[in-house]
C-alpha cells in the first residue's frame, strides 16, 4: 500500500465519519443562526462598497465559528484510542504520518463543510442586496486568505493537544485562548493577539482587504500591517500547522513505546 492510498482513504474514511456527526452541524448552524441576529453587516446602506460588507461578514463568522471547529475536531484522536481503533491501525504496515494527515485534512474538510454553508448564506444575501455580483471574486478571496489558513491552523492543534491532555480540558483552553489570544487586545499579558500567528486573519484582512484602513471593515484589524506581513501571516499559520503534524506521529509512537 503506498502513501498516496494511506492518505486518500484515511481522508475519506474520516470525511464521512465527521460529516454524519450531527453535533456539527448542530453547533455550526445554532452558532450560524445568532450571529446572523446579533453581528452582522445586514444594516449598511447600499451605496457602501460591497467588498467592505462582505469582509466584514468573513471576519465576524470566522471570529465565532472557529471556536466550533476547534472543540468538534479536538476528540478524534482521543475516540480512536477510547474505541481501540488505534491499537488495530498499529497492526497495518502503512505509514502511521500519512494516516493521520489523511485524518487531520479528512475531518477539516467535513467540519468546514457547515462554515462554508453559513458563509455563502450570508454571502449570497449580501449580493442579492447589492444587486451586483461584482462582491463575489471578494467573497472567495476573502475566505481562502482569512478562513483556511486560521482553520488548518487550529485544527492541527486540535488534533494533537488531546494527545497530551484531557479531551474536555483543551476544549476549555482551547475557548479561552481564543478569545485571549485572537479577539482581545493585548492588556500586557503576553499573547499571541495582534502578532502574524494570530489564526482569527487580522494579519490578512488588513493587509489584503483594507489598506485603505477603513473603519468597520476588519474586526479585529490590526494598523499599519503591509501585504508582505500578510503573506507572512499566512505562511507562519500553513508551516507551524504542518510541523505539528510531523511532530505528531512521534508523539504518539513515544506513548505507545512507554506503554509497551
Amino acid at each position: 500500500m503506498n502513501y498516496l492510498d494511506v492518505f486518500l482513504g484515511a481522508l475519506r474514511y474520516e470525511f464521512r465519519m465527521q460529516a454524519r456527526r450531527p453535533a456539527i452541524w448542530i453547533t455550526c448552524l445554532g452558532l450560524g443562526l445568532i450571529l446572523s441576529q446579533f453581528h452582522q453587516p445586514w444594516g449598511r446602506p447600499t451605496t457602501s462598497p460591497i467588498g467592505e460588507a462582505i469582509v466584514y461578514w468573513t471576519m465576524e463568522m470566522h471570529s465565532i465559528l472557529a471556536i466550533a471547529v476547534g472543540i468538534l475536531l479536538a476528540d478524534r484522536l482521543s475516540r480512536d484510542q477510547r474505541t481501540r481503533v488505534d491499537e488495530l491501525f498499529t497492526t497495518y504496515r502503512s505509514p502511521s504520518s500519512m494516516r493521520l494527515f489523511g485524518k487531520y485534512m479528512g475531518s477539516t474538510l467535513a467540519t468546514l463543510l457547515p462554515v462554508i454553508i453559513i458563509y455563502s448564506v450570508g454571502v449570497g444575501y449580501l449580493l442579492a442586496r447589492w444587486q451586483t455580483l461584482a462582491g463575489l471574486p471578494i467573497a472567495l478571496a476573502a475566505f481562502a486568505c482569512i478562513v483556511l489558513p486560521g482553520i488548518f491552523f487550529i485544527a492541527s492543534f486540535s488534533l494533537a493537544c488531546p494527545a497530551l491532555m484531557w479531551t474536555p480540558l483543551y476544549q476549555f483552553l482551547f475557548v479561552g485562548y481564543w478569545f485571549w489570544g485572537n479577539l482581545l487586545p493585548g492588556f500586557g499579558i503576553p499573547s499571541l493577539s495582534e502578532t502574524p500567528l494570530t489564526p482569527v486573519g487580522s494579519y490578512m484582512c488588513t493587509a489584503f482587504f483594507n489598506a485603505a484602513k477603513h473603519e468597520g471593515v476588519c474586526n479585529p484589524g490590526i494598523e499599519g500591517v503591509t501585504a508582505w506581513q500578510g503573506i507572512e501571516s499566512v505562511l507562519l499559520l500553513i508551516c507551524v500547522a504542518f510541523l505539528v503534524m510531523l511532530m505528531l506521529p512521534l508523539l504518539l509512537r513515544w506513548q505507545r513505546g512507554r506503554r509497551s
